[in-house]
């Protein structure tokens, strides 16, 4: 795979680049390389994620997938649908709601968790390959700290419960 089909087509060039973007572009690449290794094994990014959510917590349910997958609670009922046909999940009936059906990882579910942990690692090894181990540990820590500001930026609740000062724009005659 070359590098072109990673990239994409975009209006700033050089180092000057505004790291916002620049995290959009590796994220984007870093997708399209991971949905490339795991597609000759039958598996999406959404199913990877929710094999690696139930190895952590077992019997979340479909909700709680799907916000830790990105997807719609819709979505995800495709993307359980799709493991439960190979053997990786199952769905059992909620001891007290009827419409809550935690999810489980099979052990067929477990095996082919760590088949996907071994093409994912492959995939940020390469995207990482440029650099020392010192800079992927500074790396790491200084986008730890970007979600860190992000998480200290006020909620919507606080931005309504703040005055705001309105901008008059003038229309052109």
């Amino acid at each position: 795979m070359t590098s072109d089909q990673h990239s994409c087509n975009h209006d700033f060039t050089g180092t000057d680049q505004p790291v916002g973007y620049l995290l959009m572009r590796v994220h984007r690449a870093l997708r399209a390389s991971i949905d490339e290794t795991l597609r000759p094994h039958g598996f999406t990014l959404p199913q990877v994620t929710v094999m690696f959510a139930l190895a952590y917590k077992s019997g979340l349910s479909t909700a709680d997938l799907a916000r830790r997958a990105f997807v719609t609670p819709q979505a995800m009922g495709e993307v359980l649908a799709g493991l439960e046909a190979k053997g990786c999940v199952i769905r059992r009936a909620h001891d007290f709601h009827g419409r809550i059906q935690p999810v489980e990882l099979t052990e067929t579910g477990m095996e082919a968790r760590k088949l996907c942990h071994e093409v994912l690692a492959r995939a940020e090894a390469q995207m990482l390959s440029g650099l020392s181990a010192d800079e992927r540990i500074t790396l790491g820590g200084l986008l730890e700290r970007c979600l860190e500001g992000l998480h200290d930026l006020p909620s919507a609740a606080d931005a309504r419960a703040t005055p705001s000062r309105r901008v008059k724009v003038r229309a052109d005659p």
